[in-house]
């Protein structure tokens, strides 16, 4: 059950946020190939953070804060009974806190990507799949 109503702001938002999420995705990779890990985190996480921000939408909520994220993530996790979103969020975070800290090495970045990837794989689907619902159309 969704809160948001199907209008046309509401889709554009949404929209872009989706295209916020693709462009940090595609950032993450550039910086990743480069190595550059700590850079890499900061768009692994600002993909993550658009795509919350827009499934947030459908529940009539507005996600403005790395606590907002997280508590969203988790809720969303119960709604879908999807508890290995809850371990992905996990690494997910420390991606993040690599980003201010730049702490991980190439062994442990690959092993937080691996879980915040799917993470954002189960985001991507879940909003593509409340767009496809409200509004039938394809982000």
């Amino acid at each position: 059950m969704y809160l948001l109503h199907n209008n046309q702001d509401d889709f554009m938002e949404i929209q872009r946020r989706k295209g916020l999420a693709d462009y940090y995705f595609d950032n993450y990779w550039k910086y990743y190939n480069l190595k550059q890990y700590s850079k890499a985190s900061e768009f692994l996480w600002g993909t993550i953070n658009n795509l919350v921000y827009a499934i947030g939408l459908f529940y009539n909520k507005t996600i403005s804060n790395h606590n907002q994220t997280v508590e969203f993530v988790k809720d969303l996790a119960l709604i879908e009974k999807k508890e290995d979103m809850v371990e992905q969020l996990a690494s997910a975070q420390k991606i993040h806190a690599n980003f201010f800290h730049d702490f991980m090495d190439e062994v442990m970045f690959e092993s937080d990507k691996k879980n915040t990837t799917k993470l954002i794989e189960t985001l991507s689907r879940l909003l593509e799949d409340r767009t496809k619902d409200l509004f039938n159309l394809e982000l």
